[in-house]
């Protein structure tokens, strides 16, 4: 295997923790067993990872909150292993704090949370309705918020584990619009309701990002199903093609994150 190759693939993240990832995949190919993450990694260092893995008969498998999860903790194990032979490291829980009063939002949860002490990336994805946060973490980090988290915002906070059935599903929000072509620009544009000036700012700014992977050229062509998140505006996936017009220009359905 090509170390150089491997770190050069995650250029501007922290060398400590793709030094860490690295010694976990050695690891695994040196003792023919699963080696499980500690930390929960964004899309665009678990899908490289993933990728990297194929070519070298590894396999690594991802858990998140639920399916559509950004933040997910990768295991490694061999080819042939069973993944329903695996240890469960893993927690889903919910925190609680149903009240008649105040409105909590994903910030509250998170905050609170991270007052405890806990690094952001010991905790997966949070999902939040009805001032209930949904959240998963290894059960090392569960046990330190069972055991110390009793409010947020001077909420009374009710802790328990669940099944990942009981996660909700998360919630999108349509709509449609025309566009000239599928290039970033144009996208961007539609789905933000800005100026395509403003939405070549935002791409050249590096505050676009396409399949969680930043991109700066407003000529790339996108694809049906990408997923594209513009900072401070939200997240959004490309759903679908619905036909052109006579007048040259395409309707897409847009569905965006809640």
């Amino acid at each position: 295997m090509n170390k150089n190759y491997f770190f050069n693939l995650f250029p501007k993240e922290d060398e400590f923790l793709i030094a860490s990832i690295w010694e976990d995949i050695l690891l695994c190919l040196d003792i023919d067993y699963p080696v499980y993450g500690g930390v929960f990694l964004p899309p665009h260092i678990w899908i490289k990872i993933s990728e990297f893995c194929k070519t070298i008969n590894l396999n690594a498998l991802t858990f998140g909150l639920n399916e559509g999860s950004e933040k997910k903790l990768v295991i490694f194990t061999p080819k042939d292993f069973n993944p329903e032979d695996l240890e469960h490291t893993l927690t889903h829980f919910k925190i609680d704090c149903s009240n008649k009063f105040k409105t909590l939002q994903h910030k509250d949860f998170l905050g609170t949370i991270m007052s405890l002490g806990l690094k952001r990336e010991t905790l997966g994805d949070i999902l939040v309705k009805d001032n209930i946060g949904y959240c998963i973490s290894t059960n090392e980090v569960f046990k330190i918020i069972e055991g110390n988290l009793n409010q947020i915002n001077s909420i009374p906070a009710k802790i328990s584990v669940i099944s990942p059935k009981e996660i909700p599903e998360i919630q999108f929000k349509e709509f449609t619009d025309t566009i000239p072509s599928f290039r970033l620009d144009s996208i961007v544009a539609s789905i933000a309701n800005i100026s395509r000036n403003i939405g070549v700012d935002l791409i050249e700014c590096g505050d676009v990002l396409v399949n969680y992977n930043v991109e700066k050229s407003k000529n790339k062509q996108i694809e049906v199903g990408s997923i594209i998140t513009i900072r401070k505006k939200g997240k959004f996936v490309l759903e679908k093609n619905l036909g052109e017009n006579k007048k040259g220009k395409f309707k897409i359905l847009i569905k965006q994150y809640a």
